[in-house]
């Protein structure tokens, strides 16, 4: 199965008029910490908590499920995944390549 990146999974995707801003963001193997920006196809997340002034870019595809009673938003990979995607630096706004 080949799941776009930078789309939210079948039945992960945020009800359309919740933002995400200031959820809690967990991957498998602890927090990464809390989302910033919620950009349609990347969630902008403050991971000071883990990396000390660190500004890590989610992309959607990584989000496994998004509870909306404890605020928080799993995601189906480690933390070190995340150190394989685009800088936070990089205009993240633009549409992606297919």
């Amino acid at each position: 199965m080949n799941t776009d990146l930078w789309e939210y999974r079948p039945g992960s995707h945020p009800a359309a008029d919740l933002s995400l801003i200031g959820y809690e963001v967990h991957a498998t193997d602890g927090p990464v910490g809390r989302v910033e920006q919620d950009a349609g196809d990347h969630l902008l997340v403050d991971a000071s908590t883990w990396v000390p002034g660190a500004r890590v870019p989610v992309p959607a595809g990584l989000v496994a499920r998004i509870d909306h009673l404890d605020l928080a938003v799993h995601l189906d990979c480690p933390r070190a995944r995340l150190s394989s995607v685009p800088s936070a630096a990089e205009d993240l706004t633009g549409p992606r390549p297919r």
